[in-house]
């Protein structure tokens, strides 16, 4: 008897343990992905939790993909290298610009101290410019990407003059030597925000597939515009 009951005991314990999820808290959304806290300043890379490209999109996606899970890199043949557009305006600043890496792409996320719809455009380019003065801003790696957002950021007309400027203009937002050995990223600069419109200028490895979404956090407040770069052409 003494025997059966311990072993019913450890049938109890296993299927607890197997709803463990890893060494790591779990995503709010259930993905596996887990942000870190925003970085305290621009210049320093944030480095966000492993996930595959799996990872949904909450509020609009963009490259065709559907946001279905998926335990490979399979779902990043179906991002783009064409202009991925969305439309709309928001008059809520951009706060912060961060990068993690991920097991199937590397992100650039942009936070925004609101939850209104934000409209952007990402497409590669052969340069990508200052916006008013049209100087270009130089990328490490083989391709550029131009990632506009139509918010302003913050320190900026329209983004709250009295609050320390996002970054200056041309400025590196992470170290492109912290970026040297991630599998897609190269650069992330700061091209400048003119008329509430911010750029942002990513340097890839090369022409590689991306997407671009932004989702709400209404608990919080806030949203984010998040730029993916996948790590292989396809």
């Amino acid at each position: 008897m003494r025997i059966l009951a311990a072993l019913g005991a450890a049938a109890l314990v296993l299927p607890l343990a197997s709803c463990g999820g890893g060494d790591g808290p779990e995503s709010p959304d259930g993905t596996g992905t887990v942000e870190t806290p925003r970085s305290p300043t621009p210049g320093t890379a944030t480095q966000t939790g492993t996930s595959t490209a799996g990872d949904a999109p909450a509020d609009g996606a963009g490259g065709g993909d559907d946001g279905a899970a998926s335990p490979t890199c399979g779902t990043t043949e179906n991002w783009t290298l064409r202009p991925d557009v969305r439309e709309g305006n928001s008059g809520d600043p951009i706060t912060d610009v961060r990068a993690g890496r991920h097991d199937c792409f590397d992100r650039v996320v942009l936070d925004i101290g609101g939850t209104a719809e934000t409209g952007f455009r990402a497409e590669y380019r052969p340069e990508v410019q200052e916006p008013g003065s049209g100087r270009p801003v130089p990328v490490a790696g083989g391709a550029a990407l131009k990632l506009i957002v139509y918010s302003p950021a913050r320190g900026t007309p329209g983004g709250g003059m009295d609050e320390e400027p996002l970054a200056k203009a041309r400025e590196h937002l992470v170290p492109e030597s912290e970026l040297a050995s991630w599998d897609a990223l190269r650069s992330v600069r700061y091209a400048g925000s003119f008329e509430a419109v911010t750029t942002i200028a990513v340097g890839a490895r090369e022409k590689l597939p991306f997407r671009v979404f932004s989702r709400a956090d209404e608990d919080e407040g806030v949203r984010t515009v998040v730029l993916d770069v996948a790590h292989s052409p396809g």
